[in-house]
């Protein structure tokens, strides 16, 4: 029996487990235990006792979603100098770099340039005002030349004024009263006299943080926040014909917090602080656990500017929305929303064209003085219903087709203006389990198209909407919701309740990683960039995270889009009940509408979260999620990237690879991190070599945590039971790479193993480096790749086979849309020493977007007899070899140190190349001639002195052969950057080095 609130104390109850195996998780109010039985008399007595209603308290059944009630600030003080990172080495010299050429007014299509001839200067040493820097004939002669698009710091560190501080400690030589001052911008350029008479528009892309804009000695305004732009309609300010100076004046977030450096003593410190506060920046730049401060906190203009010039008439952010009868693809509606906005005072008729492949559409409309909208829609154009259209795919299930849409519109016989923009075709769909309005929960699809274009809303993502079930937290549908066509229901709750990515009515099985920043000094370019899309299509993964939207530019969305790399698309506040909350809300969404606007018609987009790991304060949550609602409308919004309708984030630290399999990251994890040593070459690149070895203050501040998420020592202390302890930087790079491999190859082959049952999405934290890190991410700075890259890029192949942990079952994944059959796995089970225990080949069917089980292997006895086995795994058709794979098993950990006992064995290279446009491919033979396996063989491509060719792509690499194994590898490179005769070295775990020349066609 039990009594909750009663005024007596002796309470007898006893309970058992139901069927469910259910507990009990509340809290009795006076509850007393008796280790002895009551007397009859006793327990007549005790159940008379008067209850206290005072001390009932009922809760909700289904808690809503808290707000944020704690938060930190970061480093509050100076740190201790002791604790600071040290180093015998000094800091390096300052290089100064070529200075910039090109016209201070560049063409960049018709009436549209980009503004260059930038020049630099600290505030404090400026003497004059804005209306005096902004006319002709203000000296500027010691100012630097600035490198725009770009930082103040990366200007700095162009000119020589700082060494480069990706290198050892170097950022320590680079001051902090860098992000507490204000800077000027200023250029001089001619502008073409056929301007006279038009409208000039000047656009900043992006300026960190805060800035007042002059030209010719007049304010045009001001722009706040790093992620909107400003725009100036100049007519009456330019002068046309004649010189025109144009001068900013930028300052630097107001919060900037204080730096929390690095080192073995002081470990890794707090994530952010005070910036946060200030919202719509480069938070991460006060520093996180995978980057030291920015000293400057990137301010700067970080992005382009360009000029302008329309007639009467201008063309705003049009919205392309296409929909397909899915499951239907063989036809697309094309919906064009443009808006215009009629510059002078009297009603204009304009004519608004639009055009895509083969598909006109055109349209006359009289348009009052002021801003309006256009739109083109299937139902007045019957064109706009595409037949067969090329789609947009994410990367591995199809091309990622992109098409330009040209608009027009002329007025008074004229075109007044043109724009081209990008988009693709394709629609996606959300499968996930929502609250509706009587509390229960259904598993649905949620079309947010078919929602928008009947203008609906049918998710609420409020904290009130957001409910807490067995298992996590779900959103809601609005009431009645759950009878529009956009929310479909569904029977299979297998995954509940979390998220599946639908594209184009397909399951997409997310496997991808976060970007922190794309570069912790917003380098960039597309030429700096694009390397790193590439490099990530080819490890197979098909989508990426743009954490905390540091990454929210132009660039990055072509890119992905270019490269079929889905995107989930961050605001910028972080960790609930940890960072600070944004200040100006106002501000914030106004960034966020501007982007929103911006970037809405990029396919690479499929999700917007509102904020890293919580949900935003209501009244911030509540507008994002209006603007996605109205401003885009075609895609899911939730104001936390994990936890609602998602798995918690982490863990960051090592793990035994077959949790992988059975515990961690299940569902959908958006976050899941191990330790990811770089290369070798690419330590030694970023750290100078006193400070190499043993693990020293330089490794930490290279993120090589001592404390902290990734603190780094579960990682050396597995080394050492499973591979013995290192004894050189070289023999730890060896073991390194080795756990690398091991560990992210399990991280989505666990994901492979339980796709559609328990998992439908895996996000690695992280795949991008944002510096020259020693920690998390799977490729280095320099383009490098790790071990690590080549396990995700095994485990995540089109078609793998795998040894499941810890059951060695035998799994065939089919990642593409293609049913195979007939196909062939080979098993083979061999001693280390080289004694085949078993080799047998089984025939099964692959079909599409499914790991199908083949057979499990019974290794228990081989293990016990050898303590330690290697199995190869490899499938097949009859054109030849399609995934192969090797493992090893042991009886314990430390039964893998026979892994020591392999004796470098003689592996041959042969390579033969082709010319691929401006690139060369190099077709590099590996042949195992020993007669013992040869493990992890690492190829690099190097120019004739040696050092190493890169950006270079791989299809594989730490590839490892049974004696007689014979693989081909494809090594891509830009035919530009070799220097002298490229070669190809080879190292591996038990591999005799060599290279092989490598003769260009």
């Amino acid at each position: 029996m039990a009594r909750w609130g009663s005024s007596t104390s002796p309470l007898c109850w006893a309970w058992r487990p139901g069927p469910a195996g259910g507990a009990f998780a509340g809290r009795i109010a006076n509850f007393v235990f008796s280790p002895q039985m009551l007397s009859p008399d006793d327990a007549r007595t005790t159940d008379q006792g008067k209850p206290v209603t005072e001390l009932i308290n009922f809760e909700p059944a289904s808690p809503t979603w808290p707000v944020q009630v704690r938060q930190m600030m970061g480093q509050v003080t100076p740190q201790d100098p002791w604790t600071l990172p040290k180093s015998t080495a000094p800091f390096s010299k300052p290089v100064a770099k070529p200075l910039p050429t090109g016209p201070a007014l560049k063409p960049d299509g018709a009436d549209n340039w980009t503004v260059g001839g930038w020049r630099l200067a600290e505030a404090p040493k400026v003497r004059g005002d804005g209306a005096q820097i902004s006319q002709p004939g203000f000296d500027t002669a010691s100012w630097y030349v600035a490198t725009v698009p770009g930082t103040v710091l990366t200007t700095l560190v162009d000119r020589g004024v700082y060494p480069d501080p990706d290198y050892g400690l170097d950022n320590l030589a680079i001051p902090e009263s860098l992000n507490r001052q204000d800077y000027w911008y200023r250029t001089e350029f001619d502008a073409p006299a056929d301007l006279q008479g038009r409208h000039p528009l000047l656009t900043f892309k992006g300026i960190n943080y805060a800035a007042e804009v002059w030209l010719n000695g007049e304010r045009l305004g001001g722009v706040r926040g790093a992620f909107i732009r400003g725009r100036f309609d100049v007519t009456g300010h330019l002068r046309p014909g004649q010189k025109n100076v144009l001068a900013v004046r930028i300052t630097p977030p107001p919060h900037p917090g204080l730096p929390h450096e690095q080192s073995i003593t002081a470990g890794v410190g707090e994530n952010g602080g005070m910036q946060a506060l200030d919202g719509p920046t480069f938070i991460a730049s006060e520093g996180w656990d995978w980057i030291p401060a920015v000293r400057d906190r990137n301010t700067g203009l970080w992005q382009d500017v360009t000029l302008t010039a329309t007639g009467p008439v201008r063309i705003g952010d049009a919205q392309v929305v296409t929909k397909l009868p899915l499951p239907d693809t063989s036809k697309a509606d094309v919906t064009i929303t443009v808006p215009v906005e009629n510059l002078t005072g009297q009603p204009v008729q304009a004519e608004i064209r639009a055009a895509f492949d083969d598909v006109t559409a055109a349209k006359t409309v009289t348009l009052a003085p002021g801003a309006g909208s256009v739109t083109l829609s299937p139902a007045e154009f019957p064109q706009l219903s595409v037949k067969k259209p090329a789609l947009w795919w994410p990367n591995g299930l199809g091309d990622p087709t992109l098409h330009t849409l040209t608009l027009t519109v002329a007025a008074g016989g004229a075109q007044s203006d043109e724009k081209r923009t990008r988009f693709g075709i394709r629609e996606v769909s959300y499968e996930l389990s929502l609250m509706d309005s009587g509390g229960h929960l259904r598993r649905v699809e949620v079309d947010p198209t078919a929602a928008f274009q009947r203008g609906e809303r049918v998710v609420d993502g409020s904290h009130t909407g957001i409910h807490k079930i067995a298992g996590g937290w779900v959103s809601s549908l609005v009431p009645g919701a759950e009878k529009s066509p956009a929310v479909k229901p569904l029977e299979d709750a297998s995954l509940a309740p979390y998220l599946i990515l639908k594209v184009n009515g397909v399951r997409v099985p997310a496997r991808g990683g976060s970007w922190g920043t794309d570069d912790w000094r917003k380098r960039v370019s597309r030429d700096r960039l694009e390397p790193f899309f590439r490099l990530h299509r080819e490890a197979h993964v098909n989508i990426i995270r743009n954490w905390v939207g540091q990454n929210t530019e132009d660039v990055f969305f072509d890119l992905a889009d270019e490269y079929g790399l889905m995107v989930l698309n961050d605001f910028w506040e972080s960790t609930q009940d940890y960072n600070i909350e944004a200040q100006d809300v106002p501000l914030f969404l106004d960034n966020a509408a501007d982007v929103i606007r911006r970037y809405r018609n990029h396919p690479s987009i499929v999700l917007w979260f509102g904020r890293n790991e919580g949900v935003p304060q209501p009244v911030l949550n509540e507008g994002l999620e209006s603007l996605v609602a109205t401003l885009d409308g075609t895609r899911y919004y939730s104001g936390s990237s994990n936890r609602v309708n998602l798995q918690d984030s982490g863990p960051y630290d090592y793990r035994d690879p077959s949790q992988y399999f059975t515990t961690l990251s299940r569902g959908f994890a958006v976050e899941v991190g191990t330790p990811s040593f770089p290369t070798l070459e690419a330590f030694e690149a970023a750290v100078p070599p006193a400070d190499r070895w043993p693990v020293s203050d330089t490794w930490a501040y290279h993120d090589w945590h001592q404390t902290g998420n990734g603190d780094t020592h579960g990682f050396m202390a597995a080394m050492e039971r499973k591979l013995g302890a290192a004894t050189s930087l070289a023999d730890f790079e060896r073991k390194a790479q080795l756990m690398n491999y091991e560990s992210h190859r399990a991280i989505f082959e666990g994901m492979n193993a339980g796709l559609w049952t328990v998992n439908s999405g895996r996000l690695l934290w992280m795949t991008q480096p944002a510096w020259p890190s020693t920690n998390w991410q799977i490729m280095s700075h320099d383009y490098d790749t790790h071990g690590a890259f080549y396990g995700v890029q095994k485990a995540a192949e089109p078609l793998h086979v795998q040894l499941n942990a810890p059951d060695d079952g035998i799994s065939v994944v089919n990642n593409t849309r293609e049913s195979r059959k007939g196909l062939s796995v080979r098993a083979r089970v061999l001693t280390v020493a080289g004694q085949v225990i078993s080799d047998k080949t089984q025939k099964v069917d692959a079909p599409t977007d499914a790991a199908t089980p083949a057979r499990r292997l019974d290794l228990a006895a081989a293990i016990q007899a050898h303590g330690l086995v290697l199995v190869e795994l490899e499938l097949s058709d009859a054109t030849g070899t399609l995934s192969q794979n090797v493992y090893w098993r042991g009886t314990d950990e430390a039964a893998t140190r026979h892994l020591n006992d392999l004796a470098p064995q003689p592996v041959t290279l042969a390579t033969r190349t082709e010319q691929a446009g401006d690139e060369v491919k190099v077709h590099v033979t590996l042949t195992n001639t020993g007669t013992v396996a040869s493990l992890m063989n690492k190829l690099t491509l190097q120019n004739a002195d040696g050092s190493r060719l890169l950006p270079a792509y791989a299809s594989d690499n730490y590839v490892s052969l049974l004696p007689g194994d014979r693989r081909e590898v494809t090594i891509a490179y830009p035919a530009a950057l070799a220097q002298g005769q490229p070669k190809v070295g080879l190292r591996g775990w038990n591999t005799q080095p060599t290279t092989a020349a490598v003769t260009p066609p």
